[in-house]
C-alpha cells in the first residue's frame, strides 16, 4: 500500500460507531462482526461493508450505526484505484446511489468475499476533516 502513489488512491469513507471503527483500525474487517450487525436488516443492497464518495454522507450513517449511542466517528479507506476498479468488475464491489435518504449521494459495496482483499490493500485510518 505504501508503494502507491496518493493520486492513485481513492479515498472512501465509513460511519460507523466507535467500537466498530476502533475495530477496523486494529483489526481490519471482519465477516463475522459484520453479520452480527447487519442482522437487522439496515443494510440497503445485502450484506457488506458500506463506504460513501463524501465524509458528511459516513457521518450520517454514522450517527444511525448499531451503538453509536455510545458515539460514532468515521474511517477513511484509501483504496488503491486499479485494484477498486479490478475489484468492481469481478462483481466483489458494487457502486450506487443511495436510496431513501433526503439527499444525493453514492456509495460502494463489498461483498464479505472482498473483506480479505480489502484488509490486504486498504488503508484504515481515522477520518481527519484535513486530510481530504
Amino acid at each position: 500500500m505504501s508503494d502507491v502513489p496518493t493520486s492513485e488512491l481513492v479515498t472512501l469513507y465509513h460511519g460507523t460507531s466507535v467500537d466498530s471503527a476502533l475495530d477496523i483500525l486494529n483489526n481490519g474487517l471482519n465477516i463475522d462482526k459484520l453479520t452480527a450487525l447487519q442482522s437487522g436488516g439496515a443494510e440497503q443492497l445485502g450484506t457488506g461493508w458500506y463506504a460513501a464518495f463524501d465524509p458528511e454522507v459516513a457521518w450520517f450513517f454514522a450517527s444511525l450505526a448499531p451503538g453509536a449511542q455510545q458515539g460514532y466517528t468515521v474511517v477513511e479507506a484509501r483504496v488503491p484505484q486499479a485494484e477498486l476498479h479490478d475489484m468492481e468488475a469481478n462483481g466483489l464491489v458494487v457502486r450506487s446511489r443511495i436510496a431513501g435518504v433526503p439527499f444525493d449521494a453514492g456509495q460502494y459495496r463489498f461483498v464479505p468475499s472482498a473483506f480479505e482483499q480489502l484488509n490486504r490493500i486498504v488503508e484504515f485510518r481515522p477520518y481527519r476533516e484535513s486530510s481530504q
